[in-house]
């Protein structure tokens, strides 16, 4: 049974992105497990978390647009690139 997901106790760790890599493992092979078992292949689960990983970067940098035009009280360009 994995694991929760670990609380990030330590913010400035030096090596914060290992220390989530970490935090992250036992619920990343679970999510790999169950969709193995669901049929999926390596090669078509590898090209979904990247789509969603690139989806999901898309939509912080956008809300952190926002979020930083909203501050200054300029408009916000809503291109990602």
């Amino acid at each position: 049974m994995a694991k929760a997901l670990a609380q990030n106790i330590c913010p400035d760790h030096r090596n914060r992105d290992l220390e989530c890599q970490r935090a992250m493992d036992d619920d990343f092979k679970l999510l790999i497990a169950v969709a193995e078992n669901e049929g999926w292949s390596w090669q078509e689960i590898a090209l979904a978390l990247m789509e969603l990983t690139e989806d999901y970067v898309a939509a912080m940098r956008l809300d952190a647009q926002m979020r930083e035009g909203a501050s200054l009280g300029v408009p916000i360009s809503k291109m990602l690139h």
